[in-house]
């Protein structure tokens, strides 16, 4: 009987047989982002390998930098619910009006720092944010590092200097941040930032410093104002088609849920937020630079504080729990 069992696994492995290989699930994750990109070299890529990993192979994340996929940065959330797209890398600001709640990040100076940021929007995702990422699973939902200001010549040093200059904004809040200083707003994609400077289209630029590396804009501007956190951040978004998320085998879903979530999140913050002191660092003594003072920050707050009052009446005619929501992020609404 042992040399009958020796024999036809023998003959198994010379005839070529094996035992049924298990099919490996592709995800694909769009982005607008190249591939030198921070985010996408020490989070989404580690991400991935993580989860082949911690599947067995079951699981590959296929990555299109720089949207070979197709279509605009602000599409690809909708990218993600329509399936077009697996998974998606995006800032919910790029299309505002879908994401009013979301939008409690970009109000000014609600928080001193993006890992407190974030941990408010993870405070906030359930019940109050998760309405606007129907059919989606949140991987990870992160705050940025301060906004700063940044400009084609002198840095500004009040927001004096602001006034009828064409200022770009990220989001749709911030916007209006750059409108109550005097300016004119400019919502564009960050991708836009640089021929914008370079050819004068802009005058200068809200944006998280990290972009001075990520997107090469230490090339074009020249002037830069370190603000503090006095302004709106940006946040940004890894989200999964439902759909695919609950197609897959158990021990796949289980294992993203191991690996995203608050912890992720946090871990792209301080990723963003080492990379801004960098980015600082590598234009400092190139370029004209300068912090705001105290005094100065003190007055641009008091200046844009009406913003979260019309907030608030904008999103509860929306049947939006604002002043619950800010409560619950530790602000007191008048």
């Amino acid at each position: 009987m042992k040399k009958l069992h020796f024999f036809w696994s023998t003959a198994t492995l010379a005839l070529g047989f094996s035992a049924p290989s298990v099919a490996v699930e592709e995800l694909r994750l769009s982005t607008f982002v190249p591939p030198v990109h921070i985010i996408y070299r020490e989070i989404i890529v580690p991400w991935g390998k993580e989860l082949e990993k911690a599947t067995n192979g079951q699981v590959k994340l296929t990555l299109y930098p720089s949207m070979q996929l197709g279509g605009k940065p602000p599409e690809l959330f909708r990218q993600a619910v329509d399936g077009f797209a697996d998974l998606v890398f995006t800032l919910p600001g790029y299309t505002s009006p879908a994401f009013p709640r979301t939008g409690i990040i970009e109000l000014p100076g609600l928080k001193d720092n993006g890992y407190a940021a974030t941990d408010m929007m993870w405070d906030l995702l359930d019940p109050y944010l998760l309405p606007e990422y129907a059919g989606t699973k949140v991987i990870a939902l992160w705050g940025a590092e301060d906004a700063g200001l940044m400009s084609r010549s002198k840095a500004f040093r009040s927001m004096d200097e602001l006034k009828g200059l064409r200022i770009r904004a990220p989001s749709a809040a911030q916007a209006k941040q750059v409108q109550y200083m005097g300016a004119v707003p400019i919502a564009a994609p960050i991708t836009q930032v640089y021929p914008g400077l370079e050819r004068g289209t802009m005058d200068g630029a809200m944006v998280p410093f990290t972009t001075i590396l990520d997107f090469r804009l230490g090339e074009v501007a020249k002037g830069y104002t370190i603000s503090g956190p006095i302004f709106g951040r940006s946040v940004f978004l890894i989200a999964m088609n439902k759909k695919r998320f609950d197609s897959l085998p158990g021990s796949a879903r289980a294992a993203i849920d191991r690996l995203s979530g608050r912890e992720l999140s946090r871990k792209a913050t301080d990723v963003y937020i080492k990379r801004a002191v960098q980015a600082v660092a590598s234009v400092r003594g190139k370029a004209d630079m300068v912090e705001f003072s105290k005094k100065e920050q003190e007055r641009i707050t008091a200046r844009l504080r009406p913003i979260i009052d019309e907030w608030i009446k904008e999103s509860e005619a929306k049947g939006i729990p604002a002043r619950e929501m800010l409560r619950r992020a530790g602000y007191r609404a008048k």
